[in-house]
């Protein structure tokens, strides 16, 4: 089965991932690439470091070739923002990026883009299911040798340079704050610390070659697999410490003494900054699962916030026609249309390196001070496996009608993307099923720490205890 879920079409290699459904969904994109925009005149194919990638990625170029469209590859991975930066430099028609993201090393797949640049709506990527489902029984997975359209790119120089003009390297570099960056093991290496590097920003650089196995951990910006980037942070005496996922478009972010922030967190705290330093005056795009201190922030400068359902891709089309000049995920996803309308776990971190050098606090006295002007709001999401049994009792919630749970008054549902209640008095929990792995998703937020640890228990409860 080929299902694109939040965030593109996953799998594990050798089982859902394989060469010939990799060419049979590449041919369904290319078909639906050509009944929307009549002939594409050029496809981009990018690859992230995990295993088969790059040979993926290879197989899939000479089958758009064999369809007669120009196709190019890039001359090493390439982060996922920095493939959407390559297609709208290009004009191309669209663009494919083989990688699971933040998977775990057995796991592969496929972004696809658009010639905007962003990640292709629920109903292009329906089509591309519907023509993958007519192809699949019949697919010859044969295709003419077209040497003469397959070509190579280096994305790399325009995508830096509009960071270099972008960011405000000279107070990062006068305040004197020392980093340290783990690519962890994937794509943003020598573009994230590199950069750095370039502008004469004490750096210490750490798994920075390419691995497919991401040295045995899932290469996610999570506490348990940033443990070697805490030692060295510790060991350096180190102000921040930058980390990006495998496909470089998630980040996750250590304050002095190596104490990792909450992604949610963050992407407020960088709002407040943009609005406060840097001119913002746009909509604010927030997911159904991501913090409301978004909208505290939101409200706290005049603008206007934006609630769509769990998936950056949501936010694309918002983005691209000027509705929306900031959009911010809950799973660590920052885009600002100044840079492009996608998100950047690179432009993230930079930004928040801005942000500490401009402010001259570390992220911990910065946290106070917002909670202390907009008040204060504390967010958690954790996940359990989706079993059969897990998968019932989520199905019957989703079913329920609810007023109250275990004494809390129920001021309002959310079934748009699982379920959503919010409570009166303020605090909220979601329990979803994830979409691009098999796991459920548990989200809580409340303007405690004791408030949210509750909820969360809250939410653990629905899910396991049906009789509640």
């Amino acid at each position: 089965m080929v299902h694109f879920g939040t965030s593109g079409w996953r799998g594990i290699v050798g089982r859902e991932i394989t060469f010939r459904r990799v060419r049979a969904v590449t041919q369904a994109i290319v078909d639906v690439l050509k009944a929307n925009a009549s002939d594409p005149d050029l496809i981009l194919v990018g690859y992230d470091t995990r295993m088969l990638s790059e040979k993926f990625a290879a197989s899939a170029a000479q089958l758009i070739a064999g369809n007669g469209v120009s196709v190019s590859l890039p001359v090493r991975d390439i982060p996922a923002p920095v493939l959407s930066s390559a297609i709208r430099e290009r004009g191309a028609a669209g663009g494919i990026l083989f990688t699971a993201s933040h998977n775990p090393p057995e796991y592969n797949g496929l972004k696809f883009y658009t010639r905007d640049g962003i990640l292709a709506s629920t109903a292009l990527t329906d089509q591309v299911e519907e023509r993958y489902r007519a192809l699949e029984p019949t697919f010859a997975d044969v295709y003419l040798p077209r040497p003469e359209l397959l070509g190579r790119y280096d994305p790399r120089p325009v995508y830096l340079n509009r960071l270099q003009e972008l960011i405000d390297w000279e107070a990062i570099r006068s305040s004197g704050i020392t980093l340290v960056v783990d690519p962890l093991f994937g794509s943003s290496r020598e573009y994230l610390d590199h950069i750095l590097l370039e502008n004469q920003i004490p750096v210490t650089v750490i798994h920075n070659t390419r691995d497919p196995f991401f040295g045995g951990y899932a290469p996610e910006c999570t506490s348990e697999n940033l443990g070697r980037l805490r030692d060295v942070m510790r060991s350096t005496h180190a102000d921040l410490g930058l980390s990006t996922d495998a496909d470089g478009d998630r980040f996750g972010i250590l304050d002095r003494g190596a104490r990792l922030k909450e992604s949610s967190l963050m992407l407020a705290l960088v709002l407040d900054y943009l609005a406060r330093r840097r001119g913002f005056s746009g909509a604010v795009g927030r997911t159904v699962a991501t913090s409301t201190l978004i909208d505290a922030v939101a409200r706290d400068h005049g603008l206007e916030v934006v609630e769509t359902p769990v998936g950056f891709k949501n936010f694309g089309p918002m983005l691209v026609d000027g509705t929306l000049e900031y959009a911010a995920e809950e799973s660590a996803g920052l885009a600002w249309t100044r840079n492009l309308p996608e998100r950047d776990g690179i432009l993230a971190c930079l930004l928040v390196a801005e942000m500490v050098a401009v402010e001259g606090r570390t992220l911990y006295d910065l946290a106070q001070e917002l909670h202390e002007r907009v008040g204060a709001q504390f967010f958690r999401r954790v996940q359990v496996p989706l079993t059969h049994a897990v998968g019932r009792v989520l199905e019957r919630r989703l079913e329920q009608e609810w007023t109250t749970v275990d004494g809390r008054t129920v001021a309002a549902v959310d079934r748009r993307d699982g379920l959503k209640l919010s409570f009166d008095g303020g605090g909220w929990i979601l329990i979803r099923r994830a979409g691009t792995e098999p796991k459920v998703r548990l989200y809580a937020e409340g303007p405690t720490k004791e408030e949210m640890r509750y909820l969360l228990h809250l939410a653990r409860k629905l899910l396991t205890n049906w009789r509640m």
